[in-house]
This record gives C-alpha cells, structure tokens and sequence, in this order.
C-alpha cells in the first residue's frame, strides 16, 4: 500500500464546501441584519404590548374604585390609596416592574413616565392637608394607562 492508495481516502468531499459556504453565508447575513431590515424601511417595535385580559382587568378595577367614590359618604383618601394600589399591580403585570412599594419618584429614575404622572396624582389627592374635592382628573389618568400601553 503506497501514498497513491492513501490519497482517495483523504480527501474532503465537495459537500462539506457547500456545507461550510451555507454556513457562512447565514453567518453573514445575520450580521447584516439589523442594516438589511433598517434599509428595507423596518422601524423599532414599540414595545412588548400588554394582553387585553390585562387591560380589561385593570379597567374594570378602576371602574370598582370609580363605583366605591360615588358612594354616600365616599372616602376620597381611602380610594386615592386603592387608585394607586391599582396602577402599581398593573404596571407589575404590564411590564413585570416590582411596584408594590414605587414611588412616582422611582417610576421617573425608571423611565415610566406615565406611570410616575399618574402616582404623582394620586399622591397629591392622598396626602393633602385639606380633603381633596374628588379624583376625577386621576381617575381618568388612570384610564388612560391602561388603555395606553396596551
């Protein structure tokens, strides 16, 4: 058995060349994709949407505090503090954001602009020194926090 015998055994099969080719080629235009999508006129997602049965959840807890307002002596404090319990659990199940103990302080530092303009209303009617007249314009912001990011 010579060195010609050899040969034929070792040599690489023209498939593997193909298969390296295809490997490199998906290689590269993973690389290039985020250029390629951004020519095609692709634009940045606006973000994780909330699920609607999250929405409708929050929604309709609003309305039950909105109900408990309108009662005969309402306790415009009691649900200022129930509004704000309320948006702090749907911005834990919205974007998964620990808020039980957020203040809108920490909801701005964050980025949750919305978040802390809601909180810093609510905490305005919670913590004045005279009995807020009602929450309608938080009730309202509220809403809106729900129905926006989703």
């Amino acid at each position: 058995m010579g060195p010609a015998e050899l040969v034929a055994p070792l040599q690489i099969s023209p498939a593997w060349y193909v298969a390296v080719s295809l490997v490199l080629l998906i290689a590269l235009f993973n690389l290039f994709a985020p250029l390629i999508r951004l020519a095609a006129g692709a634009t940045e997602a606006a973000g994780p949407r909330v699920p609607i049965p999250v929405r409708s959840t929050y929604l309709s807890r609003i309305t039950t505090v909105e109900t408990a307002l309108g009662a005969e002596s309402p306790d415009v404090r009691d649900a200022a503090r129930q509004l704000a319990k309320v948006v702090r659990d749907f911005a834990h199940d919205a974007w998964g954001v620990k808020a039980e103990h957020l203040t809108y302080r920490d909801a701005a530092v964050a980025g949750l602009d919305d978040l802390a303009a809601c909180l810093l209303g609510l905490y305005e009617a919670e913590f004045a020194e005279t009995e807020p007249a009602g929450l309608r314009a938080q009730i309202a912001d509220a809403r809106k926090l729900v129905a926006r990011w989703s």
